[in-house]
């Protein structure tokens, strides 16, 4: 049963870095290009989940398109994930 605890607490903490990355890249696809709409996102966990912070910016905007990268580091300055996302303008 401990075990069973242990996965849980991991799975709370990546989802909380999926939902913080998804927040970074959602604000930054509004100041590149207000009333962008998400239409695709990817992210990849590279290290045990652990605090830290999100930071997104534009990599790429085309006339429909615009393309977004994020990273969240630990407090230690580490990549933990990266994510990627694909916007369509309004």
């Amino acid at each position: 049963m401990h075990r069973a605890i242990d996965q849980a607490r991991d799975v709370t903490a990546a989802a909380d870095i999926a939902a913080a990355l998804t927040e970074a890249l959602e604000a930054a696809a509004r100041d590149g290009a207000p009333g962008a709409a998400l239409i695709s996102m990817q992210w990849e966990l590279l290290a045990a989940p652990a605090p830290g912070a999100a930071k997104a910016q534009v990599a790429r905007k085309t006339r429909t398109l615009i393309f977004l990268t994020a990273d969240y580091v630990g407090a230690d300055g580490a990549r933990i994930a990266t994510a990627s996302s694909v916007h369509r303008l309004g």
